[in-house]
């Protein structure tokens, strides 16, 4: 099959040259040495190097792989000088070649600043490995890696100099003051943000920071003249380098639909798809807990496989996260303790408790809080994390706190699959726990090297929709979030005489149905042409899905789908599956990864497609039950639990 494929490969190559042309490609091999099409990345050390391929990657044959090996025999007249340089491009994730966005596309050359290469013989045999940051952009260079790790000799200096410090020192005060904090609790959040913004700052590359996408990779072989290597424009020939006006350009823009197909002495030859890759993040590497994003008050329980180990700040996978708190914003629960798995809560209990404790007084005030103690509600296997809602204990020290992970290997696009196992949300009488069970893309950073791209209506920011418009923002979220809500929105929204009464008369305690929430956060940007609000209808395919905005400066785009409870809840497992192209969004759910349904789409017609670097969260979390409007139950009328609220994560998989 190998001689099969070269002779096709020869064939179409040389039918598309100028047959006068005195020099000519006799043949191309790009990637010879590789045996199998789709290879898994080697995750050692990928939270420092960031992604490479390959990196000591083990063929099926048993051997290793170190670098892409290719190929080619020219044929010339002894007096001629010819040069040539090998790029490559994602072709999974890009925009076309013609497109004036193709220069966001992952492209690169050799993993330095080299140009064009000599052709010193008629066979030439080089290598090339697929790297992140391949332009070796200023933006995705900082500190030290080492000094990523933050420790508490760091920690207490700075909470020093703020001590110290006569205005930082009043500011902080002021600080603490607007956010119901203590002076010593700001003091340690300052220090935080500080040691955080200090890891921006530095000439060492973070390759990390512009990992390069999964997915199917081409190869671009150019053989040029020396006449025409002179006409090639520097920010050409050097991928690293700008053009005149200040941007990048994509080289296969350039001599595939561009100017350089015109050169006379420029010979192309293109392999569409050399090998696929695929990224799995399993469990086995541990949970780093970093302190740098530790909450104020929260503790480690210190294990082998989870904590704040420079062992595990280089090697884990997944990291502790902790949700955002705001101590302004009370819960307001009745003083009740149940056993959520045991007890028989009814809907006759719900009602009663709501009208005893119609009181707010009577009730435990407090806010949704993240664990007290990082590491204590998370337990890693050899193939599976568990993450559980710590369990109350007493009503005097009763709480609803919120759990988590997160990957640490940020990503741009991709085919993202997580087979997890959430803890159930509604008992046998069909009442809610109080969780919502979420699996979401989140911005790995907000420091301007993360930014997405331009926006000519402005991105506002987030959480302060009625704050100045900016041109460029770091935040980005797409979610997949499953809630105890109406698969309807509040009947005001709809045109539709019949949707209105549906939504007005549903009554969700009768029933099991859970709603599958799907989320883009567009920042309210208005540069899609189909930028609308209230509710708009997206059609794909034989599927119309209801998409809300609330109004014109709500900063996300939801689609609601409701799926009944059992299906997802009573398995070992579930998948769950956010397909993010550069213009277009796909939620599947399933009960085999074979076996994906889809249940949202959005397309960048309607909605601001993110285009910077995410990482995956999964955490239970308590949400209040009216930021789902039309509310089923209400979260402070739901007790404390008594049980763990279990929830395991098997694998996510990035293709």
């Amino acid at each position: 099959m190998k001689y099969i494929f070269f002779f096709i490969v020869v064939f179409s190559f040389i039918v598309s040259c100028n047959k006068s042309d005195k020099n000519i490609i006799k043949f191309a091999n790009i990637g010879y040495n590789l045996i199998d099409s789709t290879y898994i990345i080697n995750t050692s050390n990928i939270i420092t190097n960031g992604i490479i391929f390959p990196y000591e990657n083990i063929q099926s044959d048993g051997s290793i792989i170190r670098n892409i090996k290719f190929k080619f025999l020219v044929e010339k007249e002894k007096s001629e000088r010819l040069f040539y340089k090998i790029y490559y491009q994602n072709e999974s994730y890009k925009f076309d070649e013609s497109d004036s966005l193709s220069y966001e596309n992952f492209y690169g050359s050799w993993s330095d600043t080299t140009g064009f290469k000599e052709v010193l013989s008629e066979t030439v045999i080089d290598s090339f490995t697929i790297i992140g940051n391949p332009r070796f952009e200023q933006k995705y260079m900082g500190a030290n890696f080492d000094e990523y790790f933050v420790h508490e000799d760091s920690i207490a200096k700075v909470i020093n100099n703020i001590k110290t410090i006569d205005d930082w020192r009043k500011s902080v005060k002021e600080k603490a003051r607007n956010n119901n904090m203590s002076f010593k609790e700001q003091a340690y959040m300052d220090a935080i943000w500080v040691l955080k913004d200090r890891r921006n700052i530095g000439n060492y590359n973070h390759p990390w920071k512009r990992n390069p996408r999964m997915g199917k990779y081409s190869a671009l072989l150019v053989v040029c003249t020396e006449k025409a290597l002179r006409q090639i424009p520097e920010h050409i020939k050097y991928v690293h380098k700008h053009s005149p006006q200040g941007l990048y350009t994509n080289p296969y823009s350039y001599f595939i639909t561009g100017e350089g197909k015109k050169i006379e002495g420029v010979y192309t030859y293109l392999n569409n798809s050399f090998v696929n890759l695929r990224l799995v993040i399993k469990p086995e590497t541990g949970v780093f807990v970093d302190k740098a994003k530790l909450p104020v008050n929260v503790s480690i329980k210190e294990k082998e496989n989870c904590g704040s180990s420079y062992f595990l700040f280089k090697n884990a996978l997944f990291e502790h996260f902790f949700s955002h708190e705001n101590r302004n914003f009370k819960l307001n629960t009745i003083p009740v303790l149940i056993d959520w798995e045991k007890d028989n809560f009814s809907l006759n209990d719900y009602n009663r408790y709501k009208k005893a404790y119609a009181d707010v007084s009577k009730r435990k005030s407090s806010w949704i809080r993240n664990v007290e103690c990082a590491c204590e509600n998370i337990n890693v296997e050899s193939n599976f994390i568990e993450i559980f809602n710590p369990p109350s204990k007493s009503l005097d020290e009763a709480a609803k706190l919120n759990v988590g992970i997160k990957t640490r290997v940020g990503i741009t696009y991709g085919k993202i699959t997580a087979k997890v196992r959430f803890s159930k949300m509604l008992n046998k009488h069909n009442i809610w726990n109080g969780i919502t069970n979420a699996i979401w893309l989140i911005t790995q950073d907000l420091h301007q090297w993360n930014s997405r791209r331009y926006s000519s209506s402005g991105y506002t920011p987030k959480g302060n929709p009625q704050g100045e418009r900016s041109s460029f923002s770091s935040y980005s979220e797409i979610d997949f979030e499953l809630v105890k809500a109406s698969p309807y929105w509040p009947y005001q929204y709809y045109k539709d005489l019949k949707l209105k009464k549906l939504s007005k008369n549903y009554d969700g305690t009768k029933d099991n149905l859970i709603v599958v929430a799907l989320t883009n956060w567009d920042l309210a940007s208005k540069d899609p042409e189909n930028f609308d609000f209230p509710i708009q209808y997206i059609k794909r395919n034989n599927k119309e899905y209801e998409a809300l905005r609330w109004d014109e400066l709500y900063q996300a785009l939801t689609i609601r789908t409701p799926v009944n409870h059992d299906e997802i809840f009573n398995r070992e497992y579930y998948f769950f599956q956010i397909e993010w192209k550069p213009e277009e969004i796909i939620w599947r759910i399933g009960p085999e990864k074979n076996k994906l349904y889809e249940v949202g789409y959005m397309s960048s017609k309607n909605t601001s497609i993110p285009n910077n670097q995410m990482v995956l969260v999964i955490n239970q979390e308590y949400h209040l039950a009216e930021w789902w409007p039309d509310p089923v139950f209400e979260q402070d009328f739901i007790p404390f639990l008594k049980n763990k609220n279990l929830g395991k994560i098997f694998e996510i998989t990035i293709e």
